[in-house]
């Protein structure tokens, strides 16, 4: 029993290893992430749940270090090194991905064809660009960049969303507004690994039986709750910097999970022992400060009895 026990154990152990990030250990992580798997390592579904679908998606992508900005590409990003460092300033680092923070100018940023970003991520993030409030957090997770038009063009800032006009003098010398449009093709977004987390369903809803729910973010969920949406970055590879090469992916899978009548049961019960010892331990507490209060009393009493 003990020995198909320990090979039992030993056939999940190297999935469960490949799976985890070593830089959480090595590096730490920021303390504003908040994010944390919400589903088995091994690949099983959720306990206590019923899977109503699942999607996965791989997508490819460079990712860079801080120090990297003005080296020219492919190794660096030289014409939007301002740019970006401008745009990063705007908040706090979130981390890479798990959150990591490799500290200042090893910390890591994603850059992707734009034109290769999911459609649901593009619209959010083109949304939160239209928003006129700097506060918005989310306005500062993803930079969106024109590329240079020819060698020496130098990017000063973030590309215009859809949509978004301008004013410009026609012909007849009169002020007219004008849509900004510039193709996919000719932009990059660039972004930490973490920022992938926010909005991690958009990332895979494409096709699917669950892409309303998918694109509903009010459903998404940290952990598994019923009728709720899951997702996580199940996966990602690291550039071999050794190489010269920046290339790496990211798989995002993506969850629609109803709870099963004996999850609920089992959480109902979990509940229901976790609200009993808090019962106790707040009886506990309120016993030891009476306990603490009579000492006290008695021994003020009897410093009293004896000044008399």
């Amino acid at each position: 029993m003990k020995s198909h026990l320990a090979t039992l154990v030993l056939s999940y152990l190297p999935a469960v290893l490949a799976g985890y990030n070593w830089d959480i250990i090595d590096h730490g992580v920021v303390e504003t992430f908040k994010w944390s798997r919400p589903f088995p390592d091994d690949g099983s579904d959720p306990g206590g749940f019923h899977l109503n679908c699942r999607e996965k998606r791989t997508l490819h992508a460079k990712m860079y270090k801080l120090k990297d900005l003005h080296d020219e590409p492919p190794l660096g990003l030289k014409p939007w090194a301002h740019a970006i460092q401008d745009f990063l300033s705007h908040r706090d680092y979130p981390g890479s991905w798990d959150g990591v923070d490799h500290k200042d100018q090893d910390r890591e940023i994603v850059v992707m064809e734009y034109k290769d970003v999911p459609a649901p991520v593009r619209h959010w993030i083109e949304q939160q660009q239209l928003d006129e409030d700097q506060s918005n957090p989310n306005k500062w997770l993803y930079g969106v960049f024109e590329k240079p038009k020819g060698e020496g063009d130098v990017i000063t800032a973030t590309a215009p969303p859809h949509g978004q006009t301008t004013m410009t003098v026609n012909e007849h010398g009169h002020e007219v507004q004008k849509v900004v449009e510039i193709s996919d093709k000719d932009k990059i977004v660039v972004f930490p690994g973490s920022s992938v987390y926010e909005i991690a369903p958009l990332w895979v809803a494409h096709s699917s039986s669950c892409d309303r729910d998918f694109l509903d973010l009010s459903k998404y969920k940290h952990q598994a709750i019923d009728h709720c949406v899951i997702a996580w970055v199940t996966d990602h590879t690291k550039p071999h910097r050794d190489l010269n090469r920046r290339d790496m992916r990211f798989d995002v899978e993506a969850m629609l999970v109803t709870e099963t009548d004996e999850g609920k049961y089992s959480r109902q019960m979990w509940e229901k022992m976790h609200r009993a010892v808090k019962r106790n331990q707040r009886r506990m507490d309120k016993e030891d400060r009476l306990r603490i209060k009579r000492e006290m009393e008695m021994e003020q009493s009897g410093h009293i009895r004896d000044e008399l």
